[in-house]
C-alpha cells in the first residue's frame, strides 16, 4: 500500500467536510469578557424644588425691584403647583405683617385657587384686579424670612406617605375645606383668622410634599378652628340678644 492510500481520509475514517466544520467551530483565538469599571451614577435631579427655596427665589431673583404685583408673584412661583400657591397667600395672616388690606390678599386669592381646586383645574387663574393688587418688598421680605425656619424645619420632617389623601379627588374635597376656611378668615374678628390660615398653609405644604400626614393635621386643625370660631360667634349672638 501506498504512503498516499496511508493517509487517505477514508481510511483515517475522517469525513473532510466534517473536518472543516469543525475547524470553523473553533474559535481562533479565547479572549476574556472585557469587564467595564463601574463609573459613578449621578445624583437623581429633585422631583421638585423645595417651597423655601421657591420663596427666597422670589426675593433673590429680583433684587431692585421695591412693589412686587401679585402677578409677578405667582409668575415666580409658577402656575400649576396650589400647594405653593395656597402656602404663600396664608402667609400674610400666618405671620401678622403690616399690609394694607392684608385680609383681602389672603382670602381673595385663597378663595379662587381653592375653587380650582374643588373644580378640578390643574392650573392657576386669578383674575386681572387680583394679579395688579401691589405688596412692598419690605413687608414680602419681612413675612418670608419670618417663615422660613419654620418651614424649613417641616420640610426636614415631611416625606411622601398616606398617597390617599393628595390623590385628585381627595384634592376637590380639600379645596372645598380651604374654600370655606378662607371664609372664616374673611369674618370680621380679629384674633380669629390666624388658626385658619395655618390650617391652609400645612395643607398647602403636605400638598407639595405629598405627604398626607400633614394634609390631615392640617385638616384636623382647619376643623377645630371653624368649631372655636362658632363658638365664639354664637356665644357673641347670645351675648348681645339676637
Amino acid at each position: 500500500m501506498s504512503a498516499t492510500a496511508t493517509l487517505s481520509p477514508k481510511i483515517l475514517g475522517v469525513s473532510p467536510v466534517r473536518s472543516k466544520a469543525r475547524l470553523r467551530r473553533k474559535p481562533v483565538t479565547a479572549l476574556a469578557p472585557v469587564r467595564s469599571r463601574p463609573t459613578a451614577k449621578p445624583d437623581p435631579a429633585p422631583d421638585f424644588i423645595r417651597t423655601s427655596e421657591v420663596l427666597k427665589s422670589i426675593l433673590t431673583k429680583n433684587p431692585d425691584l421695591e412693589f412686587f404685583t401679585v402677578e409677578k408673584i405667582i409668575s415666580e412661583i409658577g402656575t400649576a403647583p396650589f400647594g405653593t400657591t395656597l402656602m404663600f397667600f396664608a402667609i400674610p395672616e400666618v405671620i401678622p405683617i403690616p399690609i394694607p388690606g392684608v385680609s383681602a390678599l389672603v382670602v381673595l386669592p385663597t378663595g379662587y385657587v381653592s375653587y380650582q381646586m374643588a373644580t378640578g383645574r390643574r392650573q392657576i387663574k386669578l383674575p386681572k384686579f387680583l394679579l395688579n393688587r401691589v405688596v412692598p418688598r419690605k413687608a414680602l421680605a419681612a413675612a418670608i424670612h419670618a417663615v422660613l425656619p419654620a418651614l424649613k424645619k417641616a420640610e426636614k420632617v415631611s416625606k411622601p406617605r398616606w398617597k390617599w389623601a393628595s390623590t385628585p379627588a381627595a384634592q376637590r374635597l380639600l379645596g372645598l375645606f380651604i374654600f370655606i376656611l378662607a371664609l372664616a378668615i374673611a369674618f370680621p374678628l380679629p384674633g380669629f383668622n390666624m388658626p385658619q390660615a395655618i390650617a391652609i398653609f400645612i395643607i398647602g405644604l403636605g400638598l407639595v410634599e405629598k405627604d398626607g400626614l400633614l394634609i390631615c393635621a392640617g385638616v384636623v386643625l382647619g376643623i377645630a378652628s371653624l368649631l372655636l370660631l362658632g363658638t365664639v360667634v354664637l356665644g357673641l349672638s347670645s351675648l348681645l340678644g339676637f
